[in-house]
């Protein structure tokens, strides 16, 4: 026993294996609960274009934006598929080989100093400013052109230290740094760091370094003015996204314009570099997670401390270089990274943030950021001191992954449950139908980007039947207003929709509430709905609604239907009594309030109300209308009313119909 804990102590860790440890760091970072995600934001509307409209539309959305970019996207989607899970996982495995990228570029550069390359490479795969990772369609194209950027830098100073392979190598690194500048612009300033480290590989006189540098750098530069020049005069969509804010500012006021500039360099710098790491430390308890997932997030932040830790401890470095050395020599081409990197950023405008959806601009500054604090790591006498503020900063970020893992998943959840519940209240829809909802309980979805599944499920191959808007964004604005009769188009990423206003469904889904289609009659006066859909519930035309199934959800992404609960038996009762179908409201009512589950939405109980009046069992119908009232006699009572109104002109005049509508006014206080 004693000899086996000599050995163990006796093992160190080299440079090699660091390969394999960044690879099990993203696996814990990334990969937990990878088949439980799926696809979000604009990535989901790319996907229903590309698999139901066709690849050349999908070319047709990408020709305004990164024409060059949509064409990596021609490639490996119909070699990876519709499924988000292999999209999920390919999106780890390019992380990492951008961090491997990293690692070795820093090699070649520094052999001497494997820690320090070691620290940047892990403080760049963690990087906690990033969110978005789990986008993972959309950043595995994001990732794909740094992984080109990085291989054309390792492959420029493998040629430079190289006399056997140096032309062939050369040639790749120069169709490599093509290949980033034409696919996208966040990485594209960035070619200017090639100088500095072209210097750092040459010795000898500086004039001399200089003369090597300058030759090495020209076919680089040539591709960049080439680049730059197709981009400024034949690409007639350069700027239709974002605006040049910063050349208009100097043109504007020249002085205001530089202060502008100057304020957000400082604010990025401190935001990108320091305050990118102190958020995951601060933020720790701000989960609202339950015990469990709470528990799981704290024993991953703890795993990870203690992996990083031993790894660090054992980790032996070919000689006992010192560290400050490194910090004096890669700190200056940290900064340079840094800097080149706000060069697509500032020029329109923006400063990165870390919230949604801003924090995609934190990922060009990643590299910068990462060697920059390694550099400052570096700088501690204390090689211990240096471990553990290691272990601390990557454990932390790691558990902030996890935290934004857990709201993707949740918000995957939530996306499917609307779309199972819209199915059951609306099996299909009229072409040419115009959705509009609350703002929806989700982070990384927009109305925008639920128009893809809402026509991957409702619209035939190669249409666009339907299109959804949440009304607080697009009422008064994309739809100036809602007055029946008017023709609507509009333009979505590729297809354009075609549909009228006389077609408009409103539906309010606010979990635990279920999807509720707004009644015309009863929601114009229902508080407990936001303003706006409220003032516009009457334009809410069911008419659209078809009841022969159509709608079909994709199995690639949708698991098997939920269990079906009290939102299933509410969703159909409200179709039948769409139908008319007051025996069947009736029954799926019998059924619904057996269940131990029970309505988050008084107005849930409404059409229930309703069935019974209608099948004459009054007592019940009163009886479901005061559990009702009781939840909110003043927000309850208008919309209540409403319905015994209705109930009093649709159903037979009977004795009993009378005495009910009697005990009905009275008990809550409604006009007859």
């Amino acid at each position: 026993m004693k000899q086996r804990i000599e050995r163990l102590a006796e093992i160190k860790f080299t440079p090699r294996s660091a390969v394999w440890f960044m690879l099990l760091i993203a696996v814990i970072s990334y990969g937990l609960f990878f088949w439980k995600r799926g696809f979000y934001w604009d990535e989901f509307p790319w996907a229903w274009i590309y698999y139901r409209l066709g690849p050349d539309m999908l070319t047709k959305t990408f020709s305004t934006s990164r024409p060059f970019w949509g064409m990596i996207y021609q490639l490996t989607m119909p070699v990876i598929g519709p499924n988000p899970w292999v999209w999920q996982l390919l999106a780890l495995v390019l992380r990492w080989v951008t961090a491997l990228l990293f690692w070795l570029v820093l090699r070649v550069l520094w052999p001497q100093h494997p820690r320090p390359a070691l620290w940047a490479s892990l403080l760049f795969l963690v990087y906690p400013g990033m969110g978005q990772h789990f986008i993972s369609l959309m950043y595995t194209h994001f990732y794909i052109v740094l992984s080109c950027y990085l291989l054309s830098l390792y492959l420029s100073l493998l040629a430079i230290r190289s006399e056997k392979h140096r032309i062939l190598l050369f040639i790749a690194s120069y169709l490599f740094a093509a290949v980033n500048l034409l696919a996208m612009e966040y990485f594209y300033f960035l070619e200017f760091a090639r100088i500095f480290l072209f210097w750092q590989m040459f010795s000898g006189a500086n004039k001399a370094r200089l003369q090597k540098t300058i030759l090495n750098f020209i076919p680089y530069l040539l591709i960049f003015l080439g680049v730059t020049f197709w981009r400024m005069f034949f690409f007639t969509f350069q700027n239709a996204s974002y605006g040049y804010v910063l050349l208009d500012a100097l043109r504007a006021d020249f002085f205001s314009g530089v202060w502008m500039l100057v304020k957000n360099v400082l604010i990025s710098f401190w935001r990108t570099v320091f305050e990118v790491w102190l958020y995951p430390f601060y933020t720790i308890g701000l989960t609202g997670f339950g015990p469990l997932t709470l528990t799981l997030m704290l024993l991953l932040l703890f795993s990870v401390i203690l992996l990083v830790g031993l790894f660090l401890f054992k980790f032996a470095a070919h000689d006992e270089s010192n560290d400050r050395d490194f910090a004096s020599q890669a700190g200056l081409i940290g900064l340079v990274f840094w800097g080149l990197s706000g060069g697509s950023v500032w020029v329109i405008g923006v400063v990165p943030q870390l919230n949604f959806s801003m924090d995609r601009f934190m990922l060009p500054f990643m590299l910068g950021s990462s060697l920059t604090l390694a550099c400052l790591i570096a700088l501690i006498k204390s090689a211990r001191t240096q471990m553990i503020l290691m272990a601390l900063l990557i454990g932390f970020a790691a558990s902030r992954q996890f935290r934004l893992e857990e709201i993707f998943r949740s918000d995957w959840t939530a996306q499917q449950n609307l779309f199972w519940q819209m199915t059951w209240r609306m099996p299909a829809l009229e072409k040419g139908t115009i959705l509009i909802s609350n703002d929806l309980p989700v982070t990384y979805y927009s109305d925008n980007s639920l128009t893809g599944p809402l026509n991957w499920i409702y619209s035939p191959p190669g249409e666009m039947k339907a299109i959804l808007y949440f009304a607080s964004v697009r009422v008064g604005k994309t739809l100036p207003n809602l007055e029946p009769g008017q023709p609507h188009e509009h333009y979505y990423v590729g297809p354009t929709f075609y549909g009228n206003t006389s077609n408009i469904v409103l539906f309010n889904y606010d979990p635990p509430g279920c999807l509720r289609v707004l009644d015309p009659e009863i929601d114009s006066g229902n508080r407990l709905l936001p303003e706006v859909l409220r003032d516009n519930a009457q334009y809410s035309n069911h008419n659209v609604i078809l009841f022969n199934r159509e709608a079909v959800l994709p199995s690639q992404f949708y698991a098997d239907e939920p269990r079906h609960g009290w939102c299933f038996y509410f969703t159909t009762a409200e179709l039948a009594r769409q139908a008319g179908d007051w025996d069947e409201v009736v029954k799926l009512g019998d059924e619904a309030l057996s269940l131990a589950d029970h309505p988050n939405d008084p107005i849930e109980y409404f059409v229930f109300i309703e069935g019974f009046a209608h099948s004459g069992d009054w007592e019940k119908a009163v009886e479901l209308s005061q559990i009702s009232y009781k939840v909110s006699k003043d927000f309850v009572r208008p919309p209540l009313c409403k319905l015994w109104n209705r109930i009093a002109r649709e159903t037979n005049s009977t004795l009993e119909q009378k005495v009910t509508l009697e005990k009905v006014q009275k008990k809550f206080e409604c006009l007859p």
